[in-house]
């Protein structure tokens, strides 16, 4: 099964198993110390928070709700951390675990709802230590003050731009590992990801989707004569041909050697005239390389979701048969008629 193209999140887990575990040990401890002092609401919430984390530990790990138990999480342990700063017993020192805040949230959610979450808390926080700390009398310690703020500040900043390079370096990765590198279309890896996304918003309507398997006809005779750097440039040459005629929301994949993939959203007949055109013009349009004009054309097979398969591996193997009874007939042609294809298989198995 090819792997799934999606931003991967198991740092996240990382960041939030760790979490937990601070968070199990820590509550423990204020739990123990609370109870000294006689903070018995506060101990108890402690505790119980202490418990809610090790129960996830078990959770997070599977989970495909990942995002939903971390803000289940965060959001009941900040309304936490502020209610004990602004306890009376509570002492200034209370007041680092705010500027934890911002890290742990960029962390955990990612830009824009760690952003969200940030502000939201780290203003109620620092509204919450004014009042409670810095006023004395009419008075404002203006010093403590700036303090507070400049080092919030700067803690959310650095959080913002490090989660911003993170989030943009992954998805230039994920690019990249869905590019073929020769002709700058998707690879079999996007072709999954693509088909397993278009299946996903489609399972419940009456949608089409056909799959054409393109085969590029004597290549190895183009390597041969002209050079391994023609065959590359051919390649490129039917990708960029091919993308510039492709209708919306079509795809078009190159899966390995001169075979492409081509996914397109209509239905057989519509696809199958499609690609003829597309197969007649690419004749006419030659590749020009080092002064020599290249004719290129090649053979392809349609298959159609429903019909021939559900699955992208039952609809290519079923494309893969007949661009087979393509070749075989000749090649420089589509073949997408199922019963010509079957009858021209049993006679050639006999």
């Amino acid at each position: 099964m090819t792997p799934q193209l999606v931003q991967n999140i198991q740092h996240r887990r990382e960041v939030m198993r760790a979490l937990l575990f601070i968070i199990c040990l820590g509550g423990i401890s204020f739990f123990t110390i609370n109870v000294f002092r006689e903070v018995y609401f506060l101990a108890f919430l402690e505790l119980a928070y202490s418990i809610y984390a090790i129960a996830l530990l078990r959770i997070i790990s599977k989970t495909d709700n990942f995002q939903r138990w971390v803000i289940a999480f965060l959001i009941p342990l900040y309304t936490l951390i502020l209610y004990a700063l602004y306890l009376p017993e509570t002492s200034k020192s209370m007041f680092v675990w705010i500027l934890a805040f911002p890290i742990v949230s960029y962390l955990l959610l990612g830009k824009t709802a760690g952003f969200l979450v940030s502000i939201l808390f780290l203003i109620t926080a620092l509204i919450i230590y004014h009042v409670k700390f810095l006023t004395i009398g009419e008075s404002v310690n203006i010093a403590e003050s700036l303090n507070v703020i400049f080092s919030s500040a700067l803690m959310i900043s650095f959080a913002h731009v490090y989660e911003k390079n993170r989030e943009s370096n992954e998805v230039r990765l994920l690019e990249l590992a869905g590019t073929d590198s020769l002709t700058g279309v998707p690879n079999r890896l996007k072709l999954y990801e693509s088909y397993r996304q278009w299946q996903r918003k489609n399972q419940d309507k009456q949608s089409t989707m056909s799959v054409a398997l393109i085969d590029l006809d004597h290549f190895k005779k183009i390597n041969d004569q002209y050079g391994h750097s023609a065959g590359d440039e051919a390649l490129r040459h039917v990708a960029g041909f091919i993308q510039k005629q492709m209708p919306q929301g079509a795809l078009l994949a190159r899966i390995g050697g001169e075979e492409f993939t081509l996914q397109l959203t209509s239905e057989i007949d519509q696809s199958c005239s499609f690609l003829d055109k597309l197969r007649r013009e690419l004749k006419e349009t030659p590749l020009m390389h080092e002064g020599k004009v290249i004719t290129i054309t090649f053979s392809a097979g349609i298959a159609t979701y429903g019909e021939d398969g559900t699955s992208l591996d039952a609809l290519l193997a079923c494309a893969d048969k007949r661009l087979y009874i393509a070749k075989r007939q000749g090649r420089n042609q589509v073949c997408c008629d199922r019963n010509h294809a079957e009858s021209t298989l049993n006679k050639e198995l006999c």
